[in-house]
């Protein structure tokens, strides 16, 4: 499905594929740019959107290679995704987002947030859902070991068992003919991303898990603490696998919403 979008005022804006806008909120106080899982793409975030509080706007990093992106060439690493991100929220002179990043996103927000790191638009914090430390490889549920020799099936069952696409989904040859070069690009974008135990961004960091995803042991979350030149990691933990939110939004949105308008006050909280 694809819903209208606001890319913004001016030709410029209007032009730029990389960032979506459901439902604009001019008068909004805070700004949430949320970062897709791998396979992922902005209308995952259209509900999410729709149920935001009016004090709070949410814009989509939009990947190539799906949706209204779907002819173009998907990213082959996490560094041109991120350069791209970071060119665009740049450009829209953002004043402190909060970014929100799920799964493979976090990885992506986390290295935009690197590079707006001296800019104006600088996010005011960094929400890490459902994903492991960025120096902690091998703990990522993004990671897809032997894509390349899987067939497309076997691709995207992958893809469901984590519980981003409805089932029903695989039944569509179409649209997994369409899909998978974008999941396999992002997958093997993941496996060449690495960085070091003390790379870190200027913001907090918070940390959403599921308390029965099979990829991301709750254990491992304090590890984004690492990351963050402003102090420990808070680490919020809900009831759910992967994609934890699905099930339980009420909770998320709450937690979210304070996440964001606390973040803008420089305000920690338990």
């Amino acid at each position: 499905m694809t819903h209208d979008t606001d890319s913004g005022s001016g030709s410029d804006r209007a032009k730029d594929l990389w960032i979506r806008r459901f439902h604009p909120r001019r008068a909004a106080e805070h700004t949430l740019v949320c970062f897709p899982h791998a396979g992922g793409a902005a209308s995952y975030y259209h509900a999410l959107s729709a149920a935001l509080d009016p004090d709070v706007e949410l814009l989509v990093i939009q990947y190539p290679g799906r949706e209204n992106r779907l002819f173009e060439e998907p990213a082959r690493s996490v560094e041109a995704l991120a350069d791209a991100a970071a060119r665009s929220l740049t450009a829209r002179e953002l004043d402190r987002p909060v970014f929100f990043g799920h799964s493979m996103g976090a990885i992506v927000a986390f290295e935009t947030a690197r590079r707006l790191a001296r800019t104006a638009s600088r996010p005011a914090a960094l929400v890490a859902s459902a994903c492991a430390a960025p120096s902690h490889h091998e703990a990522r549920a993004d990671r897809l070991d032997g894509a390349g020799e899987e067939t497309d099936t076997e691709v995207l069952a992958r893809i469901v068992g984590l519980g981003g696409t409805d089932l029903d989904v695989a039944e569509h040859a179409e649209l997994i003919r369409l899909c998978l070069p974008a999941v396999r690009a992002d997958f093997a974008a993941l496996e060449r991303y690495r960085v070091a135990p003390d790379v870190t961004v200027p913001c907090p960091v918070t940390v959403f898990a599921g308390d029965e995803d099979p990829n991301v042991p709750v254990a491992d979350a304090g590890l984004w603490s690492r990351h963050s030149a402003a102090g420990p990691a808070d680490v919020h933990v809900f009831e759910g696998d992967h994609f934890y939110f699905k099930a339980r939004p009420e909770p998320f949105l709450d937690l979210l919403h304070r996440t964001v308008r606390s973040a803008r006050k420089g305000v920690a909280f338990a």
